[in-house]
């Protein structure tokens, strides 16, 4: 092609009175430009979309799963990072309440009551996790203050009644936490009045028996309960308190049923929850004459705060698909937000199980390494550009929504690809049967 441009170009009359170092000078340059278009970079793309085409596309790796430690299970990978929220995402639990009364209605709040009251407790609740509180302990603590992350969602609709639920039961409606009737830890009324089964954390608001009361050795003081996938709480009717007061006993017993312990023996798996006396107010004498704790995992009269292992315990359970807590959770990473793409520029390690609503970028010279669940929503995609390197170690891509992802797209430019990076535990599932030829920008 070239060499027929130039004959054309000989011919010419203009050319023919031109010099003829001058004219073959500029046939030297037109040749020169045309071979360096025909010679350009040219640029591909390999999609993987399950292990068949990662085995083709990708290069294997030695397994590193000898040494015993498990990536997927340290409390670290699970504390959320607000820098980085998409990486341990803001999770609603979804929530319904049973208000239990006797068959007169003489012992709790009315319906026309109740959902006020508790619907300003349940807002004081997801404020004290939000804004959360700085430790009390150990005295002159640097523990960091991190928002929970963690709210609630009551059901509504017809099916759930709103997310209230009022019986009349003269049998089941008491609470009762001493003693030799104490039923405080029976699941009679649980079997009975549970609804959602273990999808929904169910909330039964309890009095205390009228006949435990009127006791001079009983105190009806509120008090709560985790049984399981459900919570009882009592005293907060007959105690005549503002909805605020048990708003931490609420987040209390949700901190039991997501996986805390009681933290004043120091058995409770964290470090920055020190051991101490459990005094309930600062008093006089010792050992509750100084400084006294504030977690919400302590009986005390503060209950808010929470120390960032704690915080990472729960949203480890939240992120484990075969948790029983996570049947709790709004299926909010189900729809992409393209908003926001997660651009990964230089080597980062995600070690914890994820729910990502974002695609992911790997620019040259960025590597990210997997080493356990991610989750992606559908129709996202994960690009390794040349010079890019995705690592995957025992990593598991999928989507959790029962639909699919797009997959991971290799793009290649010339002699420079994109990078992936495998081992025999990976696995790549959900992944679109038939592979599109999508146009990626950035």
């Amino acid at each position: 092609m070239n060499l027929f441009l130039m004959n054309i170009m000989v011919e010419l009359p203009y050319w023919k009175h031109l010099h003829s170092k001058i004219r073959w000078l500029a046939v030297y340059c037109i040749f020169i430009i045309l071979l360096g278009i025909s010679c350009s970079r040219k640029s591909s793309e390999i999609w993987i979309h399950n292990e068949s085409s990662l085995a083709s596309s990708g290069q294997f790796t030695e397994d590193d799963f000898r040494t015993g430690f498990i990536p997927c299970y340290q409390v670290d990978e699970y504390i959320p990072d607000h820098s980085r929220e998409y990486l341990v995402r803001p999770r609603k639990i979804r929530i319904v309440y049973h208000i239990m009364n006797s068959e007169d209605s003489l012992h709790n709040f009315s319906e026309k009551d109740a959902s006020g009251f508790i619907w300003m407790m349940e807002q004081d609740a997801m404020r004290y996790l939000r804004e959360n509180e700085k430790m009390n302990l150990p005295e002159g603590n640097n523990t960091p203050v991190l928002p929970a992350a963690i709210s609630y969602a009551r059901m509504d609709g017809d099916q759930y009644s709103n997310g209230y639920f009022f019986h009349y039961d003269d049998e089941l409606y008491f609470f009762i936490n001493k003693g030799m009737h104490r039923n405080n830890h029976r699941l009679d009324v649980i079997r009975k009045y549970n609804v959602g089964g273990d999808s929904i954390l169910n909330i039964f608001v309890m009095p205390h028996h009228p006949d435990s009361i009127i006791s001079t050795s009983y105190h009806a003081y509120s008090a709560g309960i985790a049984l399981g996938n459900n919570i009882k709480l009592a005293g907060i009717y007959e105690n005549g308190g503002q909805p605020w007061m048990y708003a931490t006993l609420f987040n209390h017993e949700v901190g039991h049923v997501l996986g805390l312990r009681h933290s004043w023996m120091h058995n409770d798996g964290c470090e920055d929850t020190p051991p101490h006396a459990n005094c309930f107010q600062q008093s006089p004498d010792p050992p509750c004459n100084g400084i006294i704790s504030n977690n919400m995992m302590d009986y005390n009269n503060s209950q808010k705060a929470i120390t960032p292992c704690q915080l990472g315990i729960m949203h480890r359970a939240l992120s484990d698909v075969s948790s029983r807590q996570r049947s709790f959770l709004v299926k909010d990473w189900c729809e992409a937000d393209t908003t926001f793409t997660i651009i990964i520029t230089k080597a980062e390690e995600w070690k914890g199980n994820k729910d990502l609503v974002h695609n992911i970028i790997i620019e040259e010279g960025g590597s990210l390494t997997l080493h356990c669940r991610l989750a992606m929503a559908r129709d996202t995609w994960i690009v390794v550009k040349p010079g890019g390197a995705l690592i995957l170690k025992g990593a598991r891509l999928h989507n959790d929504c029962g639909e699919t992802w797009k997959g991971i797209q290799i793009q290649n430019e010339g002699k420079k690809s994109g990078l992936v990076l495998y081992d025999s535990q990976t696995k790549v599932e959900n992944v679109r049967s038939t592979v599109e030829n999508y146009v990626f920008r950035k």
